[in-house]
């Protein structure tokens, strides 16, 4: 499950700018503004998989990865957190149905807020040794940018949601996901049983 929620975390800015280049000729100005807001926060999956090289590099052991693993999520959370400030501005310009745009915006602010919310708020972890501080350290991270990808996606649609009278873009995503999430699953029932005959020998 905690892989599942960092891929979102990872990927949902990638869907959310994909999302809004299908859809930019709904809403010209909206869409400009919120890709810009989307490429914003795919930086921060770029800052993302290079953290998860560099953090190992340098010397202070475990204390030093530990730094350096917050350093580069406060990088990533700031250009999330950015990114995701234009996407709110974008859903909120130009004409079109409230529903079910606001209905989107407000989903994913309320997720974005919560993943906000775990950055700023006070977690001690400095009586756990290093290996468990660590541990602890990812979940946290991990939960955040997952709350911040979903609430990025919910808002990259609600920028071109009700803009016109053809099909709103939620359907198209739930259906990709859909499939992604079943593809997903495939492949883990497919790895079980190799896992399993490398076990018994």
């Amino acid at each position: 499950m905690s892989k599942i929620i960092g891929l979102i975390g990872m990927l949902a800015p990638l869907a959310a700018l994909a999302v809004l280049i299908v859809h930019r000729r709904r809403a010209p100005l909206p869409a400009a503004i919120g890709m810009t807001g989307a490429l914003l926060a795919s930086l921060g999956t770029v800052a993302e998989f290079l953290s998860a090289r560099v953090v190992w590099l340098g010397g202070e052991g475990m204390h030093g990865v530990l730094e350096r693993l917050e350093g580069w999520g406060l990088i990533r959370f700031g250009l999330v957190a950015g990114g995701l400030l234009l996407l709110l501005i974008a859903a909120c310009l130009g004409p079109g149905r409230a529903v079910p745009r606001f209905p989107l915006a407000l989903a994913g602010a309320i997720a974005a807020t919560l993943g906000i919310a775990m950055r700023l708020m006070p977690v001690d972890l400095d009586d756990l040794d290093g290996a468990m501080r660590f541990f602890a350290t990812m979940a946290l991270e991990t939960a955040q940018f997952g709350l911040l990808g979903a609430g990025t996606l919910l808002v990259a649609i609600a920028v071109v949601s009700g803009r016109d009278d053809a099909p709103d873009p939620l359907n198209g995503v739930v259906r990709i996901a859909r499939r992604a999430y079943a593809e997903l699953q495939r492949q883990r029932t497919a790895q079980r049983p190799g896992q399993q005959d490398d076990a018994r020998r």
